[in-house]
């Protein structure tokens, strides 16, 4: 055994005599060290190292099986001023751009005209997320109606209605809103079928409802000694702007909407 470990060890002159890198005569393989320390070689293994470790350096793949027959060859595009205001042409609506990359649409509910937009809705990279229809309720509509009244009309209108949503703003207009989500992608029949017809019906059904209310006296579709709830239904607190939804439980006037 002790023969063994000594014909491993170097002759006792070779440490000195031999240059700190090894002996000249010291044979190399084609593969050693200097392939080992190729940066090139390097970088490969980490990479394929990178896309085989699971966690955070490689995207999860969506795990559903999608059931037979489900898949629709719908289409889809990228929304667009330019693209909503084509559809509302085949539409016979009037559009125009306006400074702000909006566009002014003259909707209408029943025979009355109501002068409104489609505000595009943005991420911060500029892509359009959401459609908003938004439009005030012609003044001839809601005459006779004290705001009281029209704040009643309104709760009860959003406790019924699950897709255009009223309020009143602090100048005491009645506001229509609806919203159509685009993030991945338009297609023009929801546009046409969800969009615009059916924010066309519901201002038809809005302009038939104020007039019963006027007719009624104008107290909406709620008895006279109901109160409003003002934080539900009106712009004010928020000076105009878009209302925020509200995740309070409804009360029997419908606020929280």
């Amino acid at each position: 055994m002790t023969t063994a470990l000594t014909r491993l060890r170097p002759p006792p002159g070779s440490r000195e005599d031999s240059p700190a890198t090894g002996s000249p005569d010291r044979p190399h393989s084609a593969h050693g060290d200097s392939i080992l320390r190729s940066p090139i070689l390097a970088a490969g293994l980490t990479a394929l190292l990178l896309a085989l470790a699971p966690g955070p350096f490689c995207s999860p793949a969506m795990a559903f099986e999608v059931p037979k027959d489900s898949k629709l060859d719908s289409a889809l595009y990228k929304p667009s001023a330019e693209l909503v205001r084509s559809l509302l042409n085949d539409e016979h609506i009037r559009s125009k751009i306006d400074h702000e990359g909006d566009l002014e649409v003259t909707f209408h509910g029943h025979d009355v005209p109501m002068d409104g937009w489609i505000v595009f809705d943005k991420m911060d990279d500029g892509s359009i997320w959401n459609l908003r229809f938004t439009a005030p309720v012609p003044d001839s509509e809601i005459a006779d109606i004290d705001r009281n009244s029209l704040l009643r009309f309104a709760n009860n209108w959003n406790r019924d209605e699950i897709a255009v949503k009223l309020y009143v703003d602090e100048d005491g207009a009645l506001q229509t809103e609806h919203d159509l989500p685009t993030q991945f992608g338009l297609n023009p029949q929801e546009f046409l079928e969800n969009g615009i017809r059916l924010y066309e019906n519901a201002l038809g059904r809005i302009v038939d409802a104020l007039a019963e209310a006027r007719g009624g006296g104008g107290s909406g579709s709620s008895s006279p000694d109901e109160s409003p709830d003002s934080n539900s239904s009106t712009g004010g607190a928020n000076g105009g702007e878009q209302p925020q939804k509200s995740t309070a439980p409804q009360d029997d006037e419908g606020s929280g909407i």
